[in-house]
């Protein structure tokens, strides 16, 4: 499977006297792109759901929002334990500017089950639309933000996902051959670009499969600048295969990074188990994600791991929100470099409307 067949060759007309299953659905619709942004319109009866991270972008969504309209709701997630570096009393401090008194929820890193809940609690009384902002939260919060939305009264109906691009994406090139140089000539030495080590492979109850599967299992795991993750997956999980889908920058000026990030995992890019998918246009990854499904779901169970980029993260939110046999693992990391050589900046901000996906769960009749 290359990159071509991650994008919407699905087989179509399978007999027009089966009903078809959620999977293939999902496959065969004309999934919404995600849209570059120039202002939001917010309405009193909106929410925003932002979360304190570090990285510049963290505010961009809440600042662009607030300089068009104060009259709209906040929800705050805060981590846990805490960060100095995250931006979390600006994020106060701009809602304060606003006029706008937030609602806040703990969400911690290191136990993070049952977040889903405390998130619907909070939005159990908004009664316009939900602005989920992806931009300052790990891969595993969006994954369990999504699960979470899509089981709600009004399911995807009302949420848009919100994203805000950075300027610039650390490492630079020299500074992974670098590091990498040093991890050969040192043996003791530990690849520290973003973060280090895994606290543990988390499996949070409402993310792990409903159903009891095959003996057989996938992983299906993100390349990262954090070889420990692939490494804590495989030794934890001890899957039956591998899938690994790599990362395809937007920009030209990045697409060194899936070559090298193929290399520090100790990965091969032809080989047959190596797709590739765009870390921007989340649609490639879901439907990588739909095949492999539809490929090996009767004989094996997919365990997926949102180790990705953030849109990437999105779509595997999107996947297990529909597929509740597919089980979410995640190598929470131990510890994180400065907050400096993460992402700075912003270049653009997007929104992806979730409204499309809602029909999934519309009755329909028997084939295509």
């Amino acid at each position: 499977m290359d990159r071509a067949s991650c994008r919407s060759d699905w087989p179509k007309g399978r007999g027009m006297n089966r009903i078809t299953r959620l999977d293939e659905r999902m496959a065969a619709m004309v999934m919404p792109a995600i849209q570059p942004s120039t202002s939001f319109g917010f309405n009193p009866q909106d929410c925003l759901v932002l979360c304190g991270g570090f990285e510049d972008r963290a505010l961009a969504v809440l600042r662009e929002a607030a300089s068009v309209s104060s009259h709209f709701r906040v929800v705050i997630i805060a981590y846990a334990p805490v960060l100095a570096a995250n931006h979390l009393g600006e994020i106060r401090a701009l809602c304060e500017q606003a006029g706008i008194t937030p609602a806040e929820i703990v969400y911690d890193r290191e136990n993070p089950a049952g977040f889903g809940d405390l998130l619907l609690n909070q939005l159990g009384m908004v009664k316009g639309r939900v602005f989920l902002d992806v931009s300052g939260m790990s891969r595993l919060l969006i994954v369990q933000c999504l699960v979470a939305l899509r089981h709600q009264r009004e399911g995807f109906e009302n949420c848009v996902i919100a994203y805000a691009e950075a300027e610039t994406y650390p490492p630079t090139p020299v500074e992974v051959e670098n590091a990498v140089q040093r991890s050969e000539e040192e043996p003791l030495f530990s690849l520290f670009l973003l973060s280090s080590g895994v606290f543990e492979v988390t499996v949070v109850p409402e993310l792990s499969a409903t159903v009891v599967g095959p003996n057989q299992t996938r992983l299906v795991a993100f390349p990262s600048f954090s070889p420990e993750q692939i490494t804590a997956l495989r030794n934890e999980l001890s899957p039956s295969r591998c899938t690994y889908v790599h990362g395809v920058p937007p920009l030209e000026e990045n697409r060194w990074r899936t070559e090298a990030l193929a290399g520090i995992n100790h990965l091969k890019l032809a080989d047959p188990d190596n797709l590739r998918a765009s870390t921007m246009d989340y649609r490639e990854t879901l439907v990588c994600l739909l095949r492999l499904y539809r490929e090996h779901s009767e004989r094996e169970r997919l365990m997926v791991s949102p180790t990705g980029s953030k849109m990437q993260a999105v779509a595997v939110g999107l996947f297990r929100a529909f597929l509740d046999d597919v089980q979410i693992v995640y190598p929470t990391p131990r510890e994180f470099r400065a907050p400096d050589n993460y992402t700075r900046g912003v270049r653009q901000i997007y929104i992806l409307p979730l409204k499309d996906f809602a029909t999934l769960m519309h009755p329909t009749t028997p084939g295509f």
